[in-house]
């Protein structure tokens, strides 16, 4: 049952549950931490001050830069300082979910979705240039998504480029 629950709501500090926090579908425990809304109280609403940004509670730190032109055919996904080294992100981008990595000051975008059980890569964990699915441990290289678990699967992986203060995907 676990397993069916976490493919369905998603883990409890992924990024569906930030996102229904942001979006006040979450209830918060008594302890005040989020859970999927068997006992506690309604978080605040999106007006109040106690509110948490998007950016905020996706552990973002600057928003994506809305100044930059990307070079033809790209988008911007993110603000260049808001991702740490060493860490993965889930974004969507023309509606697909893309995961986007930051190894030292290089960026790499993938797809967000493991071939092996759709598991969300952007949740996954960041070591070195692999990232590990977070439903069945499957590996990838975020440079060029091959799998290092079954070398028959991949994912797809996109261009990235850094414009001033942006990182943009091409898709």
């Amino acid at each position: 049952m676990g397993l069916l629950k976490t493919l369905l709501v998603g883990r409890p500090n992924g990024l569906r549950a930030q996102l229904r926090g942001i979006l006040g579908l979450t209830k918060a425990t008594s302890e005040g931490s989020p859970s999927t809304g068997e006992k506690g109280s309604t978080p605040p609403p999106p007006n109040s001050p106690t509110h948490e940004p998007a950016e905020k509670a996706l552990r973002l730190n600057k928003e994506a830069p809305r100044d930059v032109t990307p070079p033809a055919g790209y988008e911007v996904v993110l603000h260049k300082d808001a991702l740490e080294p060493g860490k993965i992100i889930e974004v969507i981008i023309g509606g697909t979910a893309i995961a986007v990595a930051r190894v030292g000051n290089e960026y790499f975008a993938i797809s967000n979705k493991c071939p092996h059980a759709d598991g969300p890569l952007g949740e996954g964990t960041l070591d070195g240039h692999i990232v590990s699915c977070p439903y069945h441990g499957w590996t990838f290289d975020v440079r060029d998504g091959a799998c290092k678990t079954n070398p028959y699967a991949l994912v797809p992986s996109y261009p990235v480029q850094v414009v001033g203060t942006a990182v943009c995907v091409k898709m």
